[in-house]
């Protein structure tokens, strides 16, 4: 994604809240400072991007966020589906722009790895210690964000990893600053707790239809039996790799997705 995309996405006058959102030092800036009403078809619908405003909220050191750009960039949509593939893991991309000068973010933690990547202008980056211990919340940072281990300023063309759980901000640096952002989630207890009865239960078939009392029975039987033979040889990395599959492909997009035209050249076939 470049800044060229950015600004076709706002003149195109689609793009609208939560996708887009302005903040400015930690703080999520009013949608009315940075949107207006439209309408579809006769139907008034608030939170379009006004594109306008946010260019002269970036001249004043905000910061614009474009949150989960792979579900409406397509070129991200499909780096994107690459690197869940290529780690196994559910993979989303944030946009930021920041003029010189400009922080968006607090000083905060991630409960994701992240990797960053500038695509223009240069940003610095103050990276801290882990948390402690496994008491720890993902977001702002509040008292003592424990040692520095980084600063360094990434320009265009550059990668910074920063691991899940390590608190890091950012300053605009020369020229107006944009970063892809790509968070590397992992799952947790719940997604383990979810992923469990779908995985012993998962391709039995059973009627969908209300049933008698002796159909029920029976399909409670098919089911406890399937679910107690694979139970029996299911190891605990089994159901780890499950659950990541599971997350990973929720949320991913299709990069290959259906198309109207071709649809139509197939009705003339």
């Amino acid at each position: 994604m470049s800044l060229d995309d950015i600004d076709a996405a706002l003149a195109g006058g689609t793009l609208r809240s939560p996708h887009v959102e302005m903040v400015r030092a930690g703080k999520d800036m009013a949608l009315k400072e940075y949107t207006e009403a439209g309408e579809v078809g006769s139907k008034p619908v608030v939170g379009f991007a006004d594109s306008t405003a946010i260019l002269a909220l970036l001249q004043k050191g905000a910061t614009l966020l474009l949150r989960n750009t792979e579900q409406w960039h397509r070129p991200t949509a499909e780096l994107v589906a690459r690197l869940a593939d290529e780690v196994g893991r559910r993979v989303e991309a944030f946009f930021f722009v920041t003029p010189p000068g400009g922080q968006g973010l607090a000083v905060h933690r991630d409960d994701a790895d992240v990797l960053l990547l500038q695509v223009a202008g240069s940003k610095r980056w103050t990276v801290r210690s882990g948390p402690p211990d496994h008491h720890w919340q993902a977001g702002e940072v509040s008292g003592d964000a424990g040692p520095v281990l980084l600063n360094a300023t990434v320009t265009k063309g550059q990668v910074l990893y920063i691991p899940r759980g390590y608190a890091h901000s950012a300053v605009g640096d020369q020229g107006l600053s944009a970063h892809l952002s790509l968070t590397v989630r992992e799952i947790g207890g719940l997604h383990l707790t979810r992923a469990i009865p779908r995985l012993l239960c998962e391709g039995v078939r059973l009627p969908a239809r209300p049933l008698e009392e002796s159909g029920l029975l029976e399909s409670a039987s098919r089911l406890l039996e399937a679910a107690r033979e694979r139970l029996a040889t299911l190891e605990p990395c089994d159901l780890v790799r499950y659950a990541r599959v599971m997350q990973r492909d929720q949320k991913l997009n299709n990069t290959e997705p259906a198309s109207v035209a071709r649809f139509a050249e197939q009705l003339t076939e």
